[in-house]
């Protein structure tokens, strides 16, 4: 007697469900987990790193200010212009702390400010100086703020504010009584 041959289908063939079907599940389980780390997790790991530059603080225009020490010498300082009331309110937030060494930021005001002013410093990860320099160009005062402050508060008036972080004012030469150029300040 002849036995009739079943026909076999092609899932069956390649053995869909023991082999190719599983595979598939692990294919898009894992497709979906990079998904989640690289638009997820990545990120915010990279914000916390000591390097970490915000897009928002490498938008700033650049430029540059003339400033001259008590001892006749001047020194030629670039700086990051932050000359919107947004900018000002951003400042160094979140910038690492390895990236905000020997940045400069300098805040510009439309007029010189004579009231106790304070500004947004949340989210600072370094402790961060701020030189309040006055219509004349001359470093008034110079106010720190330590991380996990969330404003600081300028006493003196001001038109400009050089922020920087706590020591490099210094190690550059700005101190109370240093003058700037306020022709001299280029925004390129």
């Amino acid at each position: 007697m002849a036995t009739i041959a079943t026909p076999v289908s092609f899932a069956e063939r390649i053995k869909w469900d023991q082999r190719i079907k599983p595979a598939l599940i692990a294919l898009a389980v894992g497709g979906i987990g990079y998904l989640i780390g690289a638009f997820y997790v990545a990120p915010r790991t990279a914000a916390e790193l000591p390097n970490h530059l915000p897009p928002a603080f490498a938008a700033l225009p650049t430029g540059s200010l003339v400033l001259t020490l008590e001892d006749a010498g001047t020194v030629l300082l670039p700086v990051r212009i932050a000359d919107t009331s947004t900018t000002r309110d951003l400042g160094f937030r979140l910038v690492g702390e390895q990236a905000s060494a020997n940045t400069f930021l300098l805040y510009t005001l439309t007029r010189e400010v004579t009231t106790r002013t304070s500004y947004s410093v949340d989210g600072l990860r370094a402790p961060v100086e701020y030189a309040a320099i006055d219509a004349s160009g001359q470093v008034v005062s110079i106010t720190e703020a330590p991380v996990g402050a969330t404003r600081v508060s300028i006493a003196d008036r001001h038109q400009w504010l050089l922020a920087a972080q706590s020591g490099t004012l210094e190690r550059f030469g700005v101190t109370v009584g240093a003058m700037i150029d306020p022709a001299l300040i280029t925004k390129f």
